[in-house]
């Protein structure tokens, strides 16, 4: 069964995301964030998220950075390429919380990532995967400071897929472009 969810009026984005059952088991979610090297701000982040037995792939829109791909450029490029463990197996993390201080843009349910070294000798720090925050929401507001942005209808569904699923101490994330 494929679910597709359509929002309209308001500032709610004209389109968010699609999900479908993809089996039955549990494992740990991961998720996938396959970059977009025409349009970093047109991106696109999938989850496998396993919940009461089901396997869900939950796929949207999503940007990362101000629109620039290049990966070392603190606070404006898109996110280093790599594996972000919930483990803690290096300055990396995939921490779900509920952010309630600093930047009022990363606020609400995100998904913390911890540091990551770029390819070259930066390192960035500060990287969530995350929505509005605080403000509201509109279609071109998929720009940040070099995290990985979902719109706010999104980010509600995969916090609460999220939040029920399997093994997620376990989770990781995948950035690949």
């Amino acid at each position: 069964m494929a679910v597709t969810l359509i929002a309209t009026g308001g500032s709610a984005p004209a389109l968010a995301y699609t999900e479908a059952v993809q089996g039955t088991g549990n494992s740990a979610p991961w998720f996938d964030f396959d970059k977009n090297p025409s349009s970093a701000l047109n991106s696109t982040l999938t989850a496998y998220v396993s919940v009461g037995g089901v396997r869900y792939r939950i796929s949207q829109r999503a940007g990362s950075g101000n629109g620039s791909t290049n990966e070392c450029l603190s606070n404006q490029g898109w996110l280093p390429n790599g594996y972000y463990w919930a483990d803690g197996r290096d300055s990396t993390r995939f921490e779900h919380i509920n952010k309630t201080w600093g930047n009022e843009v990363v606020r609400g349910w995100v998904w913390n990532l911890g540091s990551k070294k770029c390819s070259g000798s930066t390192t960035r720090t500060e990287l969530f995967i995350h929505s509005q925050g605080t403000s509201g929401w509109t279609n071109s507001n998929y720009s940040s400071n070099g995290c990985i942005k979902i719109n706010q209808t999104d980010r509600s569904h995969l916090h609460n897929r999220f939040n029920a699923a399997y093994d997620k101490s376990n989770g990781f994330l995948q950035v690949v472009s």
